[in-house]
């Protein structure tokens, strides 16, 4: 097994790169580039239109395209999003010197940024995906720490001079470290191999199942792209936004890798949501009547809890793609569409509430109520934890990581379970926690061990056989041990609890 390390790489490095180049997007906006006279809001709002309508419709190609050929959207050259997100800024520095032209280069620079975008969160996606659970969590979470330093330093940069860097250096870097990561993506496992309209049942189970927790990421989305729009239409705001949800983002992943080396942690998607919930909740009742220091920090707050989510959305994906064998691209398209087009909409409503001068009663009031009864919905919907476990996150604390496929160390408590109804079941349990298995594994090796086939035991937890071959490689890679017999004489050697 690999070494799981938060240590610069290819992988975290990469992809701190691009979420850095995003970050700059958003909240950059198009003004270093234009001449005074298009240096407006009207500008602005309809570059962010027209970059998240593109993404969207990114996301339903991918899903598209995934569903009938996924051999398309996996062998996809990293080159081809790198290009048009080049592009884009390129386009909008152009427009630096034709001014007649303006307009036009603004709007195209709008859909090729949005695209390449989307084209990048896809391919990370497949390359998290394609990891082992603790190095694909330990790269997302260590390359969005690394992200935050990056943009901190960017912001040191004069922007006119970052204009230039975006295209010319930060992009092609970006590309090359995916094209690095992508290299050494294992394309022969199931997920990839897996045609979704092959397994239209499977798929509809999952999706079904995972509706309320895109719906979830989706809300925070939905409120963060109406406080995106009231902060880029008054750019007085920017820097305490800027700096305080970056900020809240470093601080978040750090607790949470503190809290990873020492305890397994689960938990769902919904549930995430539900603690979420009301602190995005209170900064849009008081929006409407606070002063504007504190609509600086309630935009970074609820910005950062977007942001947040969209980083546990792609662990959960990625998740979802190991256990299910579920084609990476086609899942996350679908999480990714909830959470992107509901931000596209919340940008409409702060659209809709005005582009006045200054920040205002009116203006607020409508995007806070709005965005309030996005959340109380999606609250609503997500009122049950899913049925499924592979819609809850579970991260193996790395202690049990560390020691799995070695000698068997005492842990310090079993992660909470299923209560166990007889004595294998017990044993399993015990076994995973000192090995550190998943919750899938733990399950496949139980049915291994009550003597069902494989192709019964895929039917059972609707997987492919070929997932359900994985998962048991996996399991006696991590129990050392080669065959069934050898699992079994294992588990005897564990006194029921």
């Amino acid at each position: 097994m690999q070494q799981t390390t938060v240590k610069p790489n290819v992988v975290n490095f990469g992809y701190a790169t691009f979420l850095s180049i995003g970050a700059t997007s958003i909240w950059g906006g198009v003004f270093p580039y234009l001449a005074d006279v298009y240096r407006t809001s009207s500008t602005t709002t309809a570059f962010y239109l027209l970059q998240g309508t593109a993404m969207c419709l990114a996301f339903v190609c991918a899903m598209r395209m995934a569903w009938t050929h996924p051999r398309y959207v996996t062998d996809a050259h990293v080159w081809s999003f790198s290009v048009p997100l080049a592009l884009g800024p390129v386009l909008l520095i152009a427009a630096m010197y034709l001014e007649v032209a303006t307009p036009a280069l603004v709007a195209i620079a709008a859909l090729l940024v949005g695209g390449g975008l989307a084209g990048y969160m896809i391919s990370w996606q497949r390359v998290f995906a394609s990891l082992d659970s603790a190095q694909g969590t330990a790269a997302l979470i260590s390359g969005t720490a690394y992200s935050a330093v990056l943009y901190f330093t960017l912001c040191l940069i004069p922007a006119a001079l970052c204009a230039y860097l975006i295209p010319l250096v930060l992009v092609p870097l970006a590309g090359l470290c995916l094209s690095l990561a992508a290299r050494q993506t294992s394309s022969d496992q199931p997920m990839f191999e897996d045609v979704p309209c092959e397994h239209a049942a499977v798929y509809r189970n999952v999706i079904r199942k995972s509706l309320a927790g895109a719906l979830s990421v989706g809300a925070l989305g939905f409120c963060a792209g109406a406080a995106r729009f009231i902060a880029i239409t008054h750019q007085e705001l920017l820097n305490i936004i800027n700096i305080s949800s970056m900020f809240s983002l470093l601080v978040a992943v750090a607790l949470f890798y503190r809290i990873w080396r020492t305890r397994t942690i689960t938990f769902s998607l919904t549930a995430f949501y539900r603690v979420l919930f009301p602190v995005a909740a209170l900064c849009m009742i008081i929006l409407p009547f606070a002063g504007r220091s504190f609509v600086g920090a309630g935009i970074a707050v609820t910005h950062a809890c977007f942001m947040l989510a969209c980083v546990l959305m792609m662990m959960l994906c990625a998740q979802i793609s190991r256990d299910s064998g579920i084609n990476p691209v086609f899942i996350y398209a679908i999480y990714a569409l909830f959470a992107y087009a509901l931000q596209t909409l919340g940008y409409v409503v702060g659209f809709a509430s005005g582009l006045a001068s200054s920040v205002g009663l009116e203006q607020l009031s409508l995007v806070g109520l709005l965005s309030l009864f996005v959340l109380l919905v999606a609250s609503l919907a997500g009122r049950k934890d899913p049925e499924l476990h592979t819609d809850r996150l579970e991260f193996i604390t790395l202690a049990e990581t560390a020691s799995s496929g070695s000698e068997p160390i005492p842990m310090p408590e079993p992660r909470a379970e299923e209560p166990a109804v007889d004595r294998l079941a017990s044993q399993c349990r015990a076994v995973s926690s000192r090995y550190g298995l998943t919750t899938r594994e733990t399950e496949v090796m139980e049915l291994i061990a009550r003597g069902h086939s494989g192709p019964a035991i895929a039917e059972m937890l609707f997987i492919s056989e070929n997932t359900m071959r994985t998962h048991s490689k996996r399991i006696y890679a991590k129990l050392g041990i080669h065959k069934k017999q050898e699992l079994i004489v294992l588990l005897e050697g564990f006194a029921a609890r």
